[in-house]
């Protein structure tokens, strides 16, 4: 069995929302890719099946950070899942009973990922909560999406039968493109006049080697921050992700350097390494902070952030975050607003703080030459974190001091009134669209967290 550690967020909307994990889970449409065995494979599939759930309950009575599992009775749900699985004859049937039971915590760092399949969907759209709005804020060019008349800034009301809030956005996104992705998919969009119009959206299906080709192609392109100095006193720095050296944040600081005031742009951040995050925070105070308590099932634990002594920043300091800031971006939004030393603009942020482990594992059947391996993998929190006004930021998040966001309008014309607004705050001279001209807002077409926990 293989561990990976991650600190990662995930990222990623209808007033009669989902109001529980079995009302996602228990959809009666079967997905295109997850009917892949027959009923003459029923009883191969119920026992693997059976196994995957034994080998998932052990992992959480393992490692999950709640001795007490939130209330829940592990080995009664289990045993109800269990006999659940008996009951189908389909894998497409029987992973959705496995995710049910793990999606019973209601965690969005705690999930089931079923075995891999041969290819990834790709709906050609990405979707974000900007207040308590779901807009589309991308759009791939050539896509069916894009062909069937679907626009950046349009407000979306739902998504095949699901109503996204920013409570059900994680499960929406992970039922739809890890559980259970769809050939076609139906989008409803919400116009000027108040009317919902239904757009029928064909998936791209992508092979893992295209997807891992993709990947590589974009890292090698990939730019973990960027500054734009306004003048010589104001600078504005986006920071990509945690999820890098230690030499980067120095990269980033000594641009900063010789200016006065500094807005850092978290937007969209997912988080990533908390050595990182302590290590950016170190540079913004004189002496060590507190950041929290790290809560384990064992420990409890002070995470400190050490200064930097003579390379501290000094000057004035704004923190733009959104709903996809989360993880170890959030942590640093807070520790800034604790302290009082600067502020923090945009959205509310992601509310996913929690520290988790990636587990990989596989099932054997047969031996030698006939043996096939089924892998899979879930993630599971194993840590949370008590920040030092004894508040957590799970499910909360962090509330901005000044809220603002764009506008459907705005993202429609690529514009970005959020760091705009914090560059004239500071004194410097920037209109809506020259903001957007920077693009430091993250371009992206797939809502993979899966792409995220593997950039982390």
């Amino acid at each position: 069995m293989l561990v990976y550690k991650a600190y990662f967020s995930i990222l990623l909307i209808f007033a009669a929302c989902l109001s529980t994990s079995a009302q996602i889970v228990d959809s009666a449409q079967q997905s295109i890719l997850t009917a892949e065995a027959g009923p003459e494979d029923a009883s191969v599939n119920r026992v693997r099946g059976e196994k995957i759930l034994k080998e998932v309950k052990e992992t959480i009575e393992k490692h999950y950070y709640d001795k007490t599992y939130k209330g829940i009775d592990l080995d009664s749900t289990y045993k109800a899942a269990r006999e659940k699985i008996k009951t189908f004859d389909h894998n497409w049937q029987i992973f959705r009973v496995i995710a049910q039971f793990v999606m019973q915590f209601d965690d969005s760092h705690t999930r089931f990922y079923p075995p891999n399949r041969a290819v990834t969907v790709d709906y050609g759209f990405d979707m974000q909560m900007i207040g308590n709005v779901c807009y589309i804020v991308n759009v791939k060019k050539g896509s069916d999406a894009e062909k069937k008349g679907l626009k950046v800034g349009d407000v979306l009301a739902g998504i095949h039968q699901y109503n996204p809030t920013r409570e059900n956005l994680w499960k929406i996104n992970y039922i739809l493109r890890s559980l259970d992705p769809l050939s076609k998919i139906n989008v409803f969009i919400l116009g000027p006049d108040k009317k919902e119009q239904k757009i029928e959206v064909e998936a791209k299906f992508i092979s893992i080697k295209a997807r891992n080709e993709d990947a590589k192609e974009r890292r090698k392109n990939f730019e973990p921050y960027r500054c734009h100095e306004v003048d010589a006193e104001v600078i504005a720095c986006r920071l990509e992700t945690f999820s890098v050296d230690k030499d980067v944040i120095n990269d980033m600081m000594k641009e900063v350097r010789g200016h006065g005031r500094l807005v850092l742009d978290l937007r969209g951040n997912g988080g990533g390494l908390v050595e990182i995050e302590e290590y950016l925070l170190g540079h913004f105070f004189d002496t060590d902070i507190k950041v929290g308590d790290f809560v384990t099932r064992k420990k409890t634990e002070e995470r400190i952030a050490k200064s930097r002594g003579d390379k501290v920043f000094k000057g004035d300091l704004t923190v733009l975050i959104d709903s996809r800031s989360a993880s170890a971006a959030e942590v640093f939004a807070r520790v800034i607003q604790i302290e009082e030393r600067g502020k923090v603009m945009g959205d509310v942020s992601s509310g996913s703080v929690m520290t988790s482990y990636l587990i990989g594992s596989s099932i054997r059947r047969g031996s030698g030459e006939l043996m096939t391996l089924t892998v899979f993998s879930m993630n599971v929190t194993v840590g949370d974190l008590i920040m030092t006004d004894g508040k957590r930021l799970e499910k909360v998040g962090v509330t901005p001091d000044v809220a603002i966001g764009p506008s459907g309008f705005a993202l429609s014309n690529g514009d970005d009134p959020i760091l705009a607004h914090a560059v004239r705050d500071f004194g410097g001279e920037m209109t809506d669209a020259e903001a957007g001209q920077l693009k430091f807002l993250t371009k992206r077409y797939n809502w993979s967290e899966d792409e995220d926990l593997e950039d982390q």
